[in-house]
């Protein structure tokens, strides 16, 4: 009798820690998913962006975008479009690295460097700049809701007047 209750004893303990295992394996999955969905999705934008597609950009950008430039302007979602749209913003070249996604559900962060070359009224962009996206899914889609765009400082500065600087 012992012989047989003490498998099924043992069984009955290990299902539920399998169960966590696989489950834990299955939401790892699940966010390694979502990160390539909206690395496809952000790639989708940035060609969008090169090709000046507004009509495209319009469906990926949430209606209450945030969108702040590196000099500090605070745009809209119409605005954003517009500036595309008219060339008073374009981007000539698009150069991420340092990407790094954190999935919370259905809203995923990504913040990189940009490497990228723009025109921004009439004045060109070339230092490198960090930015951070945030993305959320609304009916099923990936919506951009967030941009924000920090410049880095140039190699060597310290952010300190010269005469402190050591």
């Amino acid at each position: 009798m012992r012989r047989f209750f003490l498998p099924l004893l043992v069984g009955i303990m290990l299902v539920p820690m399998m169960a966590r295992q696989v489950s834990s394996q299955n939401g790892a999955s699940a966010v390694e998913a979502t990160k390539q969905d909206v690395l496809k999705f952000e790639d989708l934008r940035n060609q969008a962006i090169l090709n000046r597609d507004t009509t495209t950009l319009d469906r990926m950008y949430a209606d209450e975008i945030t969108w702040t430039m590196s000099n500090g302007d605070l745009l809209n979602k119409k605005q954003v479009l517009a500036n595309i749209g008219s060339e008073n913003q374009r981007l000539f070249t698009i150069e991420h690295s340092d990407r790094t996604l954190h999935v919370y559900g259905n809203t995923v962060v990504l913040t990189a460097t940009s490497h990228s070359s723009e025109r921004y009224k009439d004045k060109m962009v070339t230092v490198p700049r960090r930015f951070t996206n945030v993305y959320v899914k609304q009916d099923g889609q990936w919506k951009l809701i967030v941009h924000t765009v920090t410049p880095l400082a140039a190699p060597g500065a310290t952010g300190l007047p010269a005469a402190d600087q050591k």
